[in-house]
């Protein structure tokens, strides 16, 4: 994909549901359980919009046609800590990886938690190969192989802990980007 596009961030809306299903089930990464965990967290999120345990937010792709959804991040505070965070969902839709949108969502992520006091970033994800991709973001944003903890999810797939100890460093608040 050549076109430029324009990256914008902004917060879940209830229509956005289908959109982000597609996304999800572009990547071809995760299983129907997956899904439905998504679908759980989204249903939550749109259930009571005034809730805290998640934040989910979108970027949106603005070209000259369209504007669809190409990443979908859902982050929230890991309960009885003081400024733990867990990103419990980043996706991008394939077409746009390489395009700087997960980088841009977990800019975001970084910014959200730092604004709240927060200072620890944690990712969880599977240690099967089709995960990689995944695991090489993590490491490539700085992210820190923690925690590797053998049988997991299912034999022979583990839970894979990443972690980003956040900086009080100032954040740059633009949602938008041009790409």
């Amino acid at each position: 994909m050549s076109v430029n596009f324009t990256t914008t961030v902004r917060p879940l809306q209830t229509e956005d549901r289908s959109e982000i299903d597609t996304l999800l089930r572009a990547t071809q990464n995760f299983t129907e359980a997956e899904l439905d965990l998504a679908h759980e967290l989204l249903d939550g999120i749109f259930a009571d919009p005034d809730q805290t345990d998640y934040h989910g937010v979108i970027a949106v792709a603005t070209t000259i046609n369209e504007h669809p959804i190409v990443g979908f991040l859902i982050i929230g505070p890991r309960s009885a800590t003081a400024g733990t965070w867990d990103l419990y969902w980043i996706a991008i839709l394939p077409d746009y990886y390489g395009r700087g949108v997960a980088q841009m969502l977990d800019a975001y992520a970084e910014a959200f938690v730092r604004a709240r006091s927060g200072y620890w970033l944690i990712a969880e994800t599977s240690g099967q190969p089709r995960y990689e991709r995944s695991q090489a973001f993590y490491r490539k944003q700085g992210y820190q192989s923690l925690c590797r903890i053998a049988d997991f999810y299912a034999p022979a797939d583990d839970l894979v802990i990443y972690g980003k100890r956040l900086d009080r460093v100032a954040v740059d608040h633009d949602r938008t980007k041009t790409h």
